[in-house]
């Protein structure tokens, strides 16, 4: 590791500058690098982000605002070189690429040049191609991708079960031999939450919220359900990050959330009430005989009740 202040920490076995490039649209890119981001705070690593993102108020630029995450938007006129310096001191630089603009001039170029300056660095560079399932030619997308960039970067799959189907197509053998990871359908609720002005999903696991610890966990949950996927934050050094989404993965719900009720009215007290309303309904359909019917219809009547004077 280079002692090298003016310049990021060199890693031999990880990547220093992480891309997550995809020409298609809604793919989640920019998802997986807020998920990233989280794991690197809570690995206690410093990670810096370049939004090359041309798509306006869904750039990450607009979704992190954050003092220990510096987010610096790719400008043509800035060379790459001053733009490298810009995050000397990061363990980690994540580069956010807007729908269609993986191949155009203006992104690839800088990147394909960074990519070269960190490897002069003695640094490694990777991409992430995100996979979602039922959208038209995420494939020859995919493919796209890895044959603009396969011989310059270290490829890996994120297959992101975005609507919760898990129809994701199969993949041809060029792709199906890269390193997979997966990031599970998140309730939006739960997104919601932890996406304020300036808050990313850890600080709500470091810090909390009174009275959201079932949020606070399932967030944890899913943060540790990606970081521990293909080996995804060991890979990139983060597995630091494990104990504390361990830990706090314990107060998760056991259900999925219901979607039609806003994040800041799913206290733990709702929470534990809609899982209680959830198994009740379970234990009517799986009811042998007359006394469990009574007794699981009871809980349910009950649960019922409460749950809509708690939302009321």
């Amino acid at each position: 590791m280079s002692n090298d202040p003016t310049r990021p920490h060199q890693h031999a076995d990880r990547p220093m500058l992480l891309a997550s490039g995809s020409k298609a649209g809604g793919s989640a890119k920019t998802s997986v690098l807020l998920a990233t981001t989280s794991l690197a705070l809570l690995a206690g690593s410093r990670v810096g982000i370049i939004d090359a993102d041309a798509t306006g108020t869904s750039a990450i630029s607009h979704r992190i605002q954050h003092r220990d995450v510096p987010v610096i938007p790719l400008v043509e006129s800035t060379p790459v070189s001053a733009l490298l310096d810009q995050f000397a001191g990061c363990d980690l630089i994540l580069f956010d690429v807007g729908a269609n603009e993986l191949t155009s001039p203006r992104t690839f170029k800088p990147l394909v040049n960074l990519v070269n300056l960190i490897r002069k660095r003695d640094g490694n560079a990777a991409m992430l191609v995100s996979q979602i399932p039922n959208k038209a030619n995420i494939v020859d997308d995919m493919t796209g991708a890895v044959d603009a960039l396969g011989d310059l970067l270290d490829i890996h799959i994120v297959q992101q079960n975005v609507d919760g189907t898990g129809a994701f197509d199969d993949l041809p053998p060029k792709l199906a031999m890269l390193p997979r990871h997966e990031v599970p359908h998140l309730t939006p609720t739960v997104l919601n939450i932890s996406l304020g002005r300036g808050r990313i999903p850890a600080d709500l696991i470091r810090y909390g919220s009174r009275g959201y610890e079932r949020l606070r966990g399932a967030w944890a949950a899913h943060l540790l359900h990606v970081a521990t996927s293909g080996d995804f934050a060991r890979w990139l050094g983060l597995d630091a990050a494990l104990p504390l989404l361990e830990q706090t993965a314990r107060a998760a719900p056991s259900q999925p959330l219901p979607r039609s009720v806003p994040a800041h009215r799913l206290t733990d007290e709702v929470v534990d009430c809609w899982d209680e309303f959830v198994h009740s309904l379970a234990s009517i359909r799986s009811a042998t005989n007359d006394r469990d019917l009574l007794a699981a219809a009871k809980r349910f009547q009950a649960s019922d009740a409460h749950y809509e004077t708690l939302l009321a």
